[in-house]
C-alpha cells in the first residue's frame, strides 16, 4: 500500500515553543540594549539564524521520513532546546567574562592607587593601569553586542582621551621640575627667561585644559553615546558611575587644579620680574641679592606665594588620591 505524502509543516506545538523563545530573547536583548533600529535589526537577525538550523533538521528528518504530516516536528523541539541552552550557556560565560574584566579594572585602580602611595614610579604605574583598562574594554567589547558594545567602545574611547589630557597635563608639570627652571644661576639671560616662561606658560594652558576637561566629563560621554538610547542599561550604568565618581572627586579635583593653576601663575611672576630687573640683582654664593629692599620685598611676596601653593598642591593631591 502507498503511503500518503505531505507537505512539511510545523505543529502547533512548534510555534508555540517558537513563541516563548522570541518573547524571552527579546525580553532579555531588549532590556539591557533598549529598543530602537539597531536593537530591533539585530535581533531579527538572531531570531532567523536560531530558527533555520532546528528548521534545516526538521526538514532533513522529515525527508528521510518520506515526508510523513509533522515528521520532523520533534526534531524542531530538539534542536530548539539545544541551542537556547547553548545561547544560555554563552550568555552566561560572557556575563561572567564581564564581570571579571570590570573586576580587574577595579584591581587595577587599587594597585595603582598603592603605588601613588608608596612613592613608586607614577609614570609607569599609571602607563600600567591605563593598559589594563584598555586590555579589559577591550575584551567587553568581544563579548557584547549592539548597543551595549556600543557603550563600551565609546567608554573605551572616553578613556583614551582621558589619558590624553592626564598625560599632556603631566608632561607639562615634569617638564616644570626640571633643576633648570627658576635656577638662578641661568635666569641672568634673558633668552634663559624667555624659555623658562614659556615651559611655564605651557603647564599653565595644559592645566586650564585638564580642568575645563574634567568639568565636561559628563558632556563628553553623552556626546560620545548620543546615538544610543538613554534606557540601555549599560549606558544608565556608565552615566551612573561617573555622576557618583564626580559627586566625590569634584570638589577635590577642582581646589587641586586651581593650586596648580594659581602655582604655574606665580612661578611665571617671577621669572618675569627678574626677567624685568635683569642687572639690578645677582645670584652669589646660592643666594639672590637684590640692589634695594623694595625689590627685596616684592621678590619674597611672590616666593611666599609660591610655597602657599606648593602646600595647597600637596594637601589637595593627598585628598584626591583618597578618592581614586
Amino acid at each position: 500500500m502507498k503511503e500518503n505524502k505531505h507537505a512539511f509543516r510545523l505543529s502547533k506545538v512548534n510555534w508555540i515553543f517558537v513563541l516563548i523563545v522570541i518573547v524571552i530573547s527579546s525580553f532579555v536583548f531588549l532590556r539591557s540594549d533598549g529598543i530602537n533600529a539597531a536593537s530591533l535589526g539585530h535581533l531579527t537577525g538572531s531570531w532567523i539564524g536560531i530558527g533555520f538550523i532546528p528548521l534545516l533538521f526538521s526538514v532533513i528528518v522529515w525527508l528521510i521520513r518520506g515526508r510523513k504530516r509533522y515528521a520532523g516536528t520533534h526534531t524542531f523541539n530538539i534542536v530548539l532546546a539545544i541551542m537556547c541552552y547553548g545561547i544560555m550557556k554563552e550568555m552566561e560565560a560572557m556575563s561572567k567574562e564581564r564581570t571579571d574584566n570590570i573586576e580587574k579594572m577595579t584591581e587595577s585602580l587599587s594597585t595603582y592607587k598603592d603605588e601613588i602611595n608608596n612613592e613608586e614610579d607614577i609614570d609607569s604605574a599609571y602607563e600600567k593601569h591605563m593598559a589594563n583598562v584598555d586590555e579589559s574594554l577591550s575584551k567587553i567589547i568581544q563579548n557584547t553586542t549592539g548597543n551595549e558594545q556600543e557603550v563600551y567602545r565609546n567608554l573605551q574611547k572616553f578613556a583614551a582621551i582621558n589619558n590624553t589630557v592626564m598625560v599632556n597635563w603631566e608632561r607639562s608639570y615634569d617638564s616644570v621640575m626640571e633643576p633648570r627652571i627658576l635656577d638662578y644661576a641661568v635666569l641672568n639671560d634673558i633668552a634663559e627667561c624667555e624659555y623658562q616662561i614659556a615651559v611655564l606658560k605651557r603647564y599653565q594652558s595644559q592645566s586650564e585644559i585638564y580642568k575645563d576637561h574634567f568639568k565636561r566629563r559628563m558632556e563628553i560621554i553623552k556626546g560620545l553615546n548620543k546615538g544610543i538610547p538613554e534606557d540601555n542599561k549599560a549606558l544608565q550604568g556608565v552615566i551612573k558611575g561617573i555622576k557618583k565618581k564626580d559627586s566625590v572627586q569634584k570638589p577635590i579635583f577642582l581646589p587641586f587644579i586651581n593650586a596648580h593653576i594659581d602655582y604655574s601663575s606665580n612661578l611665571i611672576a617671577i621669572v618675569a620680574f627678574l626677567k624685568k630687573n635683569k642687572g639690578k640683582w645677582q645670584y652669589l654664593n646660592e643666594e639672590l641679592i637684590f640692589d634695594n629692599g623694595e625689590l627685596d620685598e616684592d621678590f619674597s611676596s611672590l616666593i611666599e606665594k609660591i610655597t602657599e601653593d606648593e602646600d595647597r598642591i600637596i594637601e589637595w593631591t593627598d585628598k584626591l588620591i583618597e578618592t581614586m
